[in-house]
């Protein structure tokens, strides 16, 4: 926590030392209002496809989910993703799945952790397609760029086939637990095994297919909305498709996100997220006054606009009755093995 706020205040005052709060504000005042009605847009359809995802993975495990019950959750796990460090947000989608829905625990944690992964696996073809186009600006060839989008990519597919197995090894190592941690070991056991028979299961009913294009769908339409809100803010400006590209500006995105997701972020992202904005669109040939400038609004606005409808979930999670685990699995789910 205080490394977080260090970097955050560090940061902050490396930016404010070149720009001021007055020139961040009239920015966000100026933005483009046709952009920004798209943006919001933009992000209700991310977060739309986002849910059918998860819902894939619930159905091949017999966890069937409504839609409208769902979306709250995966609303609210957004801005806990956002608020805090290093993806640990991630826990409290598990969480209310559980607690809210009646979701079996292994199957919660298989959607989580099948989502995440293809969610990796769909970012590799397109960073590697936009490191291809945007390589001019970067000192390595094109040719190593898309071996390194190829390496995330068979990296990736190899994790997801191996989770079976490291889920199968989990529960072989549990069971040689102490006998004094018995209580502990039958329930990580249970766990794990709940956990592979969902992911068994998701594999085997065909959900991979589907998930691998949800997951395509869900990255495109989260750059597209960023993509278009830094339009928005930077068309007053004279900034065009034409001098902002496509696959430049995702480059800048992702190295944002990524520096954001890391465990030295700063508090809710605030920090790095801004830091690594400004180094990579100064060399993506944005002005060095105007990368910064972006970088702070952007950020302010995606946090707000993120905050806002998590909040907003939150309430709409209270008047969702909680239902026991029992309670949400058909009657022909529980006499599968």
């Amino acid at each position: 926590m205080g490394f977080s706020l260090a970097l955050t205040t560090a940061v902050f005052g490396w930016l404010f030392s070149h720009i001021s709060a007055r020139e961040v504000a009239e920015m966000i005042r100026a933005a483009d209002p046709p952009r920004l009605g798209l943006f919001v847009a933009l992000s209700l359809l991310l977060q739309t496809t986002r849910t059918l995802r998860y819902r894939v993975v619930l159905a091949s495990a017999d966890q069937p989910t409504g839609f409208f019950r769902l979306f709250p959750v995966v609303l609210v796990r957004g801005f806990c993703v956002d608020l805090l460090p290093a993806r640990t947000g991630e826990l409290v989608y598990i969480y209310l799945l559980k607690s809210r829905l009646g979701v079996e625990l292994g199957a919660a944690t298989a959607s989580f952790a099948l989502a995440f992964l293809f969610d990796l696996l769909a970012l590799a073809p397109l960073l590697a397609g936009a490191l291809a186009l945007a390589g001019a600006g970067f000192t390595a060839s094109p040719a190593a760029l898309l071996t390194a989008g190829g390496a995330l990519l068979a990296a990736t597919a190899l994790l997801i086939g191996l989770l079976p197995w490291g889920l199968r090894a989990g529960f072989g190592i549990a069971a040689r637990a102490p006998e004094r941690w018995r209580r502990l070991r039958t329930r990580a056991r249970r766990f794990l095994a709940s956990t592979h028979r969902s992911v068994v299961r998701a594999r085997a009913r065909g959900a991979y297919a589907p998930l691998f294009g949800l997951s395509v769908a869900v990255r495109l339409l989260k750059y597209a909305a960023l993509y278009t809100l830094l339009l928005a803010l930077l068309l007053p400006r004279g900034y065009t498709t034409e001098r902002l590209p496509f696959p430049k500006v995702f480059l800048g995105l992702t190295a944002s996100e990524m520096a954001a997701s890391l465990p030295i972020s700063g508090l809710a992202g605030f920090g790095a997220y801004e830091g690594a904005w400004a180094w990579v669109f100064e060399r993506l040939g944005l002005p060095g006054d105007l990368a910064k400038q972006t970088g702070v609004s952007h950020h302010l606005l995606t946090q707000l606009w993120g905050y806002g409808l998590g909040l907003a979930a939150l309430f709409a999670l209270w008047a969702i009755r909680p239902r026991s685990a029992e309670s949400a699995v058909p009657a022909e789910g529980k006499r599968r093995p």
